[in-house]
């Protein structure tokens, strides 16, 4: 009788470590286990790109669906061709810069990022589409997103501390680049800028986006982070070091597509109640 209880409790406590190793797992190589899996939201995007397309996620700190940082090379499709008319509006007013895209249903974000869904319908608009004050205005409905690359995709991390040097992430081709901010934790920016003077890096070095550290712009504060943030066009030309390594180079940036504080603060104010002065500062 002693006999069997121990080996139903041993069998029991095998069974739990084997649980146990295969949720680890899981998350290690990235597979969520069922009782951890997002439920579906509504993932608005911003749009990027002067030849080709690029989205990057609207993300919020403390929400679990929209706890993500995420950048993905894709091409839109439908009628009166969809992605022509953005990048003509994108290159007729250097002024206006910002636009951004509304699913037309919800999804699982993780599946996107794990290239599980490879498409789905949206409507583009001039302007962030939730905020009245940038006076959005629709460029085009029912367009079909081909997702071509996940650039970048990455959940956000509690724990998290300030970098020691502020981060950009690289990314685009060896003929058109671009730099996004690397979110961390809350009171954070959101930041997309062009890349005027291209590094040298090839296609299959960018296949993926690379981090860039500046190496003489320490970030120990907050309010220093924000103060060494990139400005479009900026004459200074900040060294970096890709990833984080290596000889210093040099950065001229173009224009910033956005940048976006509300949404990574702390306690983010609705779309609707930030104030004009924080948009696109």
């Amino acid at each position: 009788m002693k006999n069997d209880i121990k080996m139903k409790t041993r069998t029991s406590l095998i069974g739990s470590i084997i649980t146990i190793a295969i949720t680890i797992l899981g998350l290690v190589i990235g597979i969520v286990p069922s009782a951890y899996a997002d439920s579906p939201c509504l993932h608005g995007m911003r749009i990027i790109g002067d030849d080709s397309i690029y989205l990057s996620h609207m993300g919020l700190f403390k929400s679990s669906c929209h706890n993500y940082q995420g950048i993905f090379e894709v091409a839109f499709t439908g009628a009166n061709n969809p992605q022509q008319k953005y990048l003509d509006i994108q290159k007729s007013d250097p002024n206006k810069n910002e636009f951004t895209l509304r699913p037309q249903d919800d999804f699982i974000l993780p599946e996107l990022g794990s290239g599980k869904i490879k498409s789905f319908q949206a409507d583009l608009f001039e302007g962030q589409y939730e905020r009245s004050l940038t006076q959005p205005e629709v460029i085009a409905k029912d367009v079909t997103v081909t997702v071509k690359r996940v650039l970048h995709f990455r959940v956000f991390d509690p724990s998290a501390t300030l970098s020691p040097n502020i981060e950009y992430l690289l990314f685009g081709t060896s003929k058109e680049q671009y730099v996004a901010h690397k979110l961390t934790r809350p009171n954070d920016f959101d930041q997309i800028l062009s890349v005027k003077t291209l590094l040298p890096l090839t296609d299959a070095e960018l296949a993926k986006a690379v981090s860039i550290v500046f190496p003489n712009r320490p970030t120990k504060t907050e309010s220093e982070m924000f103060a060494l943030a990139l400005k479009s066009n900026d004459p200074l030309k900040p060294a970096i070091q890709v990833n984080g390594k290596g000889a210093n180079q040099t950065l001229e940036v173009g224009s910033q597509y956005f940048k976006e504080t509300c949404d990574y603060e702390k306690d983010p104010p609705a779309p609707q109640a930030c104030p004009k002065s924080k948009i696109n500062r």
